[in-house]
């Protein structure tokens, strides 16, 4: 069945899918976290105008972080970076300043870091989302006395890993300095 809801959302006029944006915006925040849910959910996201979408975005913004670590929820976050409204962008990457850790050293929620990283830096909304992108990486980074910053928790771990050297790859001008030298400092 949601194939069939995927490639109506995929292949009608956007006024034609009202009756699905209806329906899973009055279940969004378990649609998201669904197996088949967070498809339809995806689908939407890319093919529906942000102000059709509204309410739906407005339930999911509101568990950005039980979805972030979700199985599923984590596909429908990134989706959210990739396309969705930049107000959007900037409350999951808040979200995600806030529980950067743990989100790192999660199997899910490490790729919506990465993908939040990646959308702030290089993405559509990038120039508008400069502040964010800059909080975020030095967030990161912490404080040059800190004995156990968070780039260190992070570079120790399975996941994290991985977000420190997307951490590297954008990183540009002041943080890059501290950046290399909190690394230099961990070793």
């Amino acid at each position: 069945g949601n194939h069939v809801i995927q490639k109506c959302i995929e292949q009608m006029p956007p006024d034609s899918v009202t009756f699905i944006i209806e329906a899973v915006e009055a279940e969004a925040q378990r649609m998201a976290s669904h197996m088949y849910g967070c498809r339809v959910v995806q689908r939407l996201l890319e093919h529906c105008a942000s102000h059709q979408l509204e309410n739906m975005l407005n339930k999911i913004l509101t568990v950005i972080d039980k979805l972030a670590t979700d199985n599923y929820g984590n596909y429908v976050v990134q989706h959210m970076l990739e396309h969705g409204r930049i107000e959007d962008k900037k409350i999951i990457i808040g979200v995600i300043e806030r529980n950067i850790v743990e989100f790192s050293k999660h199997k899910c929620s490490s790729n919506v870091v990465e993908k939040a990283l990646e959308i702030a830096t290089v993405g559509e909304h990038a120039a508008q989302l400069e502040n964010e992108r800059s909080s975020l990486m030095f967030r990161v980074i912490g404080d040059p006395q800190d004995p156990n910053p968070p780039l260190r928790q992070m570079m120790e771990d399975r996941f994290g890993n991985f977000i420190v050297q997307r951490m590297i790859e954008h990183a540009r001008g002041p943080e890059r300095e501290r950046l290399r030298q909190q690394l230099q400092a961990s070793q």
